[in-house]
């Protein structure tokens, strides 16, 4: 029968977990390139940067002569003002006004060289155009100049701003240039003999509109004396106190963001792109038995019935039976607390994995109290000194209503459940044969010992305390990566530790599982939805 596909669910834990421990190189490179950043902002050279604004005016000139000759200049798009600034004679004038303006100097020179630079390439960043248009195209622009100085900022926003007013002026003037050209042609014109309608015109008609149009001619070259164009200035450029570039403290900060964007992008990639243990074939694949399939589950890390909890999940709790029966079946052992007076040491089982939160101090939890629950004396060890959890997860009273005692640097809690008792190790490091030997010593009283261990590839004392003992469970979630896993089997076979198998932790699809088993009585397949 063929699955049905379903969409996969954002595990936004184990991105968190991803991120948790890629967190301190993060942070630490993020830091690095921010430092780096600074430095050299503050070793670059200052950049300051003066504005001179121009108006947009309107474009009728109120005057009948232009109007009707038509020579008056329209009003421009600022795409088109800023083409104007930009071009070779509006650059070429604003050069030679800079010249004008101020003395040779390292910055003006250096100012020259990028305007060069950018009028070649046309990637323009020295001069720069602001625009505030209405629909009328009428308001302000604003003609902005980088430089490394400010007397040479503030010179060439007032040259390019004169230049560029220069331009509007000539492009206003060349209308009036073609209206005192046809002036000048009519007034030629009525210098000889016209005739209207195949009759001369009489001298004084003549004389009429010679007057007019050298009157119009006066007016005109009036006009010439005093046109503006659709631009004019409103204030000339300010000397800038404070530099634009560079600023040490705020490239720092950007660059210190989107080093910690990148750094958690790449990470998260990283680990989507690694081969990870997503199915419990690959685990096979290291020759050890996959003794469960455990669902991931919601438990707070501080919550004291977290492990009471996860048995009330069908999935969970079926899935923990399996990981009871094979542990015991890989012990030797069929049931333990139905074999009478043992004539054997009580097995001691460790639970360890490759790194921190994949799940082996809830199973140990949840494997205590489920083999508590079928009739089994219990005691779990917490020899996890860095990160002891099992108080949270078994202690279901508060700590003044349990007995417990101190022996030496261990302590001990009794019935922190029914069938459970607790030792902690006290210890600031894992000493093995001290311990084992402590955990030994106690194990007559009970029927079975599981004992919590730290990470294998985090603590080095971790692999030869789980070879004291007589078995050892793994477990994996399914987002660790093979490469750990191959180095967490050649470390335990290394040692010579009894692997009894993995724990599959967090594998989503056990609940869609079809599990197929033939029937004893019938013999006919059965097919179940787990």
């Amino acid at each position: 029968m063929t699955l049905p596909s379903r969409v996969q669910d954002l595990d936004v834990g184990t991105y968190l977990r991803v991120l948790r421990g890629a967190l301190v190189p993060i942070l630490l490179g993020a830091l690095a390139l921010a430092a780096l950043a600074f430095v050299y902002s503050r070793s670059r050279p200052p950049v300051y940067r003066a504005t001179a604004s121009l108006a947009a005016l309107p474009t009728s000139s109120g005057n009948s002569v232009i109007n009707n000759t038509l020579v008056s200049a329209p009003a421009l798009p600022a795409g088109v003002v800023g083409r104007a600034l930009r071009s070779p004679d509006v650059t070429r004038d604003g050069v030679r006004r800079l010249r004008a303006s101020v003395p040779d100097s390292a910055a003006r020179r250096q100012t020259l060289a990028n305007i060069a630079a950018e009028l070649r390439s046309e990637k323009y960043r020295t001069i720069g155009l602001a625009a505030e248009i209405d629909q009328n195209l009428i308001g302000t622009y604003e003609i902005s100049a980088l430089a490394g100085t400010p007397e040479v900022a503030r010179a060439t926003a007032d040259a390019f701003a004169a230049a560029l007013l220069q331009w509007d002026r000539a492009r206003a003037l060349d209308g009036i240039n073609r209206a005192r050209t046809n002036l000048i042609t009519q007034r030629d014109l009525l210098g000889g003999q016209l005739s209207a309608g195949g009759q001369a015109v009489g001298e004084r008609t003549l004389e009429q509109m010679r007057s007019e149009v050298v009157q119009q001619l006066q007016q005109v070259e009036v006009l010439r004396q005093t046109v503006s164009g659709t631009l004019s200035p409103i204030a000339s450029a300010t000397l800038p106190v404070d530099p634009v570039a560079p600023k040490p403290l705020r490239n720092a900060i950007l660059t210190f963001g989107a080093a910690l964007f990148f750094g958690v992008l790449l990470a998260l990639l990283r680990d989507r792109l690694g081969k990870r243990v997503q199915d419990p074939d690959i685990l096979r694949s290291f020759g050890l038995p996959v003794l469960g399939l455990l669902p991931p589950v919601t438990l707070r890390r501080h919550n004291p019935r977290g492990a009471l909890a996860l048995l009330a999940s069908g999935s969970f709790r079926e899935q923990l039976e399996f990981v009871r029966v094979g542990m015991l079946s890989r012990l030797g052992l069929t049931d333990v607390a139905a074999a009478g007076p043992r004539s054997a040491e009580t097995p001691l089982v460790a639970l360890s994995s490759a790194n921190m939160d994949e799940g082996k101090s809830t199973l140990t939890a949840s494997l205590a109290l489920i083999c508590a629950q079928r009739g089994l004396k219990v005691l779990v060890v917490d020899a996890d000194i860095y990160r002891q959890r099992q108080k949270d997860l078994l202690l279901s009273r508060p700590e003044k209503a349990v007995t417990r005692h101190q022996v030496g640097d261990h302590e001990v809690w009794m019935q922190v459940q029914p069938n459970i008792d607790l030792l902690t190790l006290l210890d600031s490091r894992i000493e093995p044969a001290k311990s084992h030997q402590a955990i030994r010593a106690m194990s007559k009283h009970y029927d079975l010992v599981l004992v919590d261990t730290p990470p294998i590839l985090k603590i080095a004392d971790t692999g030869p305390f789980a070879r004291l003992m007589d078995g050892l469970l793994l477990v994996v979630d399914v987002n660790t990566g093979v490469e750990q896993v191959e180095r967490l089997v050649d470390e335990t076979t290394r040692l010579g530790v009894n692997t009894l198998g993995f724990v599959l932790n967090r594998y989503r699809d056990v609940g869609n599982s079809y599990y197929k088993y033939r029937s004893t009585l019938t013999g006919q397949e059965i097919n179940i939805h787990g």
